[in-house]
């Protein structure tokens, strides 16, 4: 156990701000005590190559890209092109240039207030001379900068160029300390300086091969070759320096090496990089799996000993000694549950059985394989004394000395823990039933079966009181009391609504010896005397955001883990305070605990086990301890504002309070922040708007922030980081102000009161005008609604006087009626009384004298054609049809006297059969009288006479 952790602890952790790294792009991998940052072409938008890096001084790293100078400040990517868009092969930052190489150019950019400018080509005067020629790299001696194509070597001193005299075409120059390297193209080492080259002794062996680079490591000079390997140089003669992988480098094809302490990087074209300690020994190869491409261009170590990658595809950071060594298998990962450190041995519990890992010379644990017999589910592994115990899916095992014994047929133990006051005895849940064992003579031995309680219990926990307190598997939380015997449970209650637990859930945890259950909005304790689960409110606020945690992992010395789903925090409690010693967020390490069943195992005071969903991590707590706890609040970098309309982005102003100005019209504003830190490593950050966010948001490595279509008004913008304990940092502000718009400005409201006074006056004076008009509107009104009234009056009286004229008419014909009845009546019942007459007559004979009969006969004939009763109903007609002979007689003077009684009858509209009586004539003498007529009054054949005269 010494061993391993002896050799894990060899895993320094210089990184002060490691624990903060996140995957840049999806495919991010982790493995052992590496992390690699995969930046991809869609991340810094540029080119796919990047031949050349250089760390600024100004927190900024450049790099050659094949559109331009490509560089970075932790917070956002930028690039610059040169005028002729040229692919850039070489660069330095050195001071406050950036010196750059390019096809038939070389140059640089000023920086100036941390901003790269604009490019200046140093090599105008020599285009005639440089033509074809690309400068492939560029190198600093104190103030000395060279620049080196392969048929000329420049170099700029006090601001002036000069050329080094140079015979033949050599390949590159290499830097070791004050030194500078070139070799002739197929031929030896020079030794380079403003004066011109000087040949290395004894570099002749190098005819037939390509030198590299030169690197100083723990003073040694070492030459990396393209197909000799590399070679100590010790001022006289050159030496091989073996490493433990030479064959496999060569066939690798070295293309550049860098170094660092006691690290030696060598990238290659076909497989990546190798990493040799000072002795030769590989310590890591990192090939495609980890920086997605083998073929390397371009590295460089930064302050903290991480390594900038340039691919052919890309760009990679490369992190080591990290405080967190994953470990996943790469064609069937498994989960893990549980593990124990046993006799220099890892145990893990996971879903494929029970795995075994020792450690190799490099101090990385390698796997062993899966224990013969444990395959399948295993819920966890637990040393008591000399042995240790599986809870496997078809029972409980023991195993010592490579032997797997079963103890307990009752499958599925999910646990195994102390019960009561007795040392000897423990206590499991299962799939099934409550099991207890007693230690006895070295070994642990069922000794009860607890018969009337059979349900899956994933948690368990005992009280003070030693009541049972169940996870079911998905009913939920029991409270259970076991009788004396341990033989059953003698009372069970079921914990719910009624003790204020109104969430469902089978997560049942200690804290300090007091029963808890976490809901992801607090932490509740149980209250013995009220037997109620009430706010944990002496925790809760001191647990700085964690009190909505979902899990809560109990480990040794009162420290606990409080899981969430983004972030994980370290606290030791002791006597109701909370202290957080470290946070960790999972994404930092592209890591994932087993979702429902989280769990963190102390291996011992040191380390830590990690049981993933795919693997599992080592978590060496002595590294974090050793982090000096600086704290670097965040820095903002920018600030641009931009019109959504037009989407021109601009930078806004600060004013004299030192705030932001933004107009109106570009009221969305986008914030820029990154660490002090070494940039590479990842940071995550919250940040506020204050006015517009309630509460800070979620940890992000986003380093920057769009907030759109701000209310005019004052906002302080807030954003924090982590410290690299994982302790939140203080925050980094920045104030800004958005004018009203030009209608809500002062100058808008001065006029605005003019106005208001000219629209008053003008108003008061418009009101009287008004106000007169008024009046003078009401008075015409008023006469306006007298005419009206009496018009109305008048309307009355004439509809009235019409009513009455109609009544009169009504009346007229009514009588006129009334009278043609009596006349058609009377004619009729003289027309009868003669007919009967003429019948007495005729039967008779001359019994009724002739004079007598004539007499009668004349008499009624003549009462029957008298005028008298036409001169009535004339003069009724005529009033009761306004003049209707009138009109007749004028229109038709030919009409006679029988004519007009005719159209008087049709007038009525009455039939031939009513007229007849009255004309005293027979039907068929009406109709010949109608048949006159019409031809006096000249009516078409199609036109109706009865019709004619209704409408005359």
């Amino acid at each position: 156990m010494f061993k391993i952790q002896m050799a894990l602890n060899r895993f320094y952790f210089i990184n002060i701000s490691f624990i903060f790294i996140l995957t840049v792009s999806i495919s991010a991998y982790c493995q052992n005590s590496l992390l690699v940052n995969n930046f991809e072409k869609k991340d810094y938008r540029a080119g796919n190559q990047n031949w050349s890096i250089s760390l600024g001084m100004q927190h900024n790293i450049f790099f050659c890209n094949n559109y331009g100078l490509l560089y970075f400040d932790g917070a956002t990517w930028k690039n610059n092109s040169l005028p002729e868009n040229t692919t850039l092969r070489s660069v330095l930052a050195h001071k406050n240039r950036i010196y750059v190489g390019t096809f038939e150019d070389f140059g640089y950019f000023e920086i100036s207030n941390s901003r790269v400018g604009n490019y200046i080509s140093l090599a105008n005067p020599f285009k005639s001379s440089i033509h074809n020629e690309e400068f492939w790299r560029i190198i600093a001696i104190d103030d000395i900068v060279f620049f080196q194509s392969f048929g000329t070597i420049f170099y700029l001193s006090n601001d002036k160029i000069g050329k080094v005299p140079l015979d033949f075409s050599i390949l590159l120059l290499m830097q070791a300390g004050k030194n500078i390297f070139a070799q002739a193209i197929n031929g030896p080492l020079y030794r380079v300086d403003t004066l011109g080259l000087k040949q290395v002794k004894g570099s002749e062996i190098f005819r037939n091969t390509e030198v590299k680079s030169v690197v100083i490591l723990n003073n040694d000079t070492l030459f990396l070759t393209s197909t000799m390997g590399i070679y100590k140089f010790d001022g006289i003669s050159f030496t091989p320096w073996k490493t433990s992988s030479d064959n496999q480098l060569i066939k690798s094809n070295p293309n550049i090496a860098t170094c660092r302490g006691d690290k030696l990087a060598i990238g290659t074209i076909l497989e990546g990089i190798f990493i040799f300690n000072s002795k030769g020994t590989l310590v890591h190869h990192i090939d495609s799996k980890l920086i997605q491409n083998n073929t390397i261009l371009s590295m460089q170590y930064d302050s903290i000993g991480n390594l900038w990658v340039g691919k052919d595809k890309g760009i990679s950071y490369v992190a080591f000694n990290s405080p967190i060594s994953t470990y996943v298998k790469e064609k069937e990962s498994f989960a893990c549950y549980s593990g124990t450190l046993f006799e220099e041995k890892l145990y893990l519990a996971t879903n494929q059985g029970v795995y075994t890992y020792v450690l190799n010379e490099n101090g990385e644990f390698e796997s062993r394989g899966v224990i013969d017999g444990t395959q399948g589910q295993c819920w966890f592994t637990r040393q008591i004394g000399s042995k240790l115990y599986f809870g496997l899916n078809n029972g409980t095992y023991s195993y010592s000395n490579g032997n797997l014994t079963k103890i307990c047929n009752i499958s599925g133990g999910y646990n195994l823990e102390r019960f009561g006051m007795d040392p000897n005895l423990f206590i499991q849940s299962t799939y099934r039933n409550i099991v207890t064992y007693t230690y006895k003579d070295g070994s642990l031995k069922v000794n009860t079966i607890i018969s009337n309680y059979s349900s899956p219990t994933h948690f368990l926990q005992i009280d003070f009181q030693n009541y049972l307190w169940l996870g079911h598997t998905v009913t939920g939380i029991y409270r259970a009391q076991i009788n004396n015997s341990l033989s059953e449970i003698s009372k069970i209650d079921t914990i719910g609504i009624k003790n204020n637990l109104n969430i469902n859930t089978n997560r049942i945890y200690k804290i300090e010896n007091r029963i808890v259950v976490p809901t992801q909005k607090n932490i509740l304790r149980w209250d013995d005397i009220s037997e109620q689960f009430i706010p944990f409110n002496e925790i809760n606020y001191q647990l700085q955001g964690f009190e909505k945690c979902k899990a809560i992992i109990s480990l040794p010395a009162n420290h606990y883990w409080f899981i969430k789903d983004d972030e994980w925090g370290l606290f030791e409690i002791r006597y109701g305070e909370a202290k957080l010693k470290y946070r960790i967020l999972p994404q930092a390490y592209n890591i994932e605990m087993v979702e429902g069943y989280e769990n963190i195992v102390s291996l011992n005071d040191s380390l830590q086990i990690i049981c993933l969903d795919n693997g599992f991590s080592i978590l060496n707590l002595k590294m974090l301890e050793r982090i000096p706890n600086d704290i670097h609040m965040p820095i903002i970098t920018e600030v641009i504002i931009w019109n959504s309309e037009q989407n021109v982005k601009s930078h806004p102003k600060l004013n004299r309070n030192k705030e932001f100005i933004i107009p109106w019209r570009k009221n969305n504003v986008s914030f820029s922040f990154t660490s002090k830190d070494i940039i590479g490593v990842k940071h995550f950050y919250q940040f506020m708007l204050d006015g517009v966010d309630r509460d800070w948001s979620e940890w992000t490595p986003n380093t920057s922030i769009d907030y759109k279509r701000l209310s005019s008004g004052t906002y302080r913008f807030k954003v924090r980081t982590l410290d690299s304990k994982g302790h939140i940092t203080p925050s980094a502000t920045v104030t800004i102000r958005v004018l009203p718009p030009l209608y809500s400005s002062w100058k808008a409201v001065g006029i605005y009161i003019l106005l208001g006074i000219a629209i008053t006056a003008y108003t008061r004076a418009r009101y009287k005008k008004k106000v007169k008009k008024h009046y003078e509107e009401k008075r015409k009104q008023e006469l306006e609604k007298i005419n009206k009234e009496k018009e109305e009056k008048e309307k009355i009286i004439i509809k009235l006087q019409n009513e009455k004229l109609q009544a009169d008419i009504e009346n007229k014909n009514s009588q006129l009626a009334l009278s043609t009845m009596a006349i058609v009546r009377k004619n009729q019942l003289l027309q009868d009384i003669v007919q009967e007459l003429e019948g007495l007559k005729n039967e008779l004979g001359y019994r009724i004298p002739n004079k007598y009969y004539s007499k009668i006969s004349k008499l009624i004939t003549q009462d029957i054609e008298s005028d008298h009763d036409w001169d009535i109903f004339e003069k009724l007609f005529d009033q009761a049809h306004q003049n209707f002979f009138k009109r007749l007689k004028e229109t038709y003077p030919s009409l006679t006297p029988s004519d007009l009684r005719l159209c008087a009858y049709l007038r009525m509209n009455l039939s031939s059969k009513e007229i007849a009586p009255l004309l005293n004539i027979s039907i068929r003498g009406v109709e010949e009288r109608r048949y006159r007529l019409r031809k006096r009054l000249a009516l078409d054949t199609n036109e109706s006479l009865n019709d004619f005269i209704l409408k005359f």
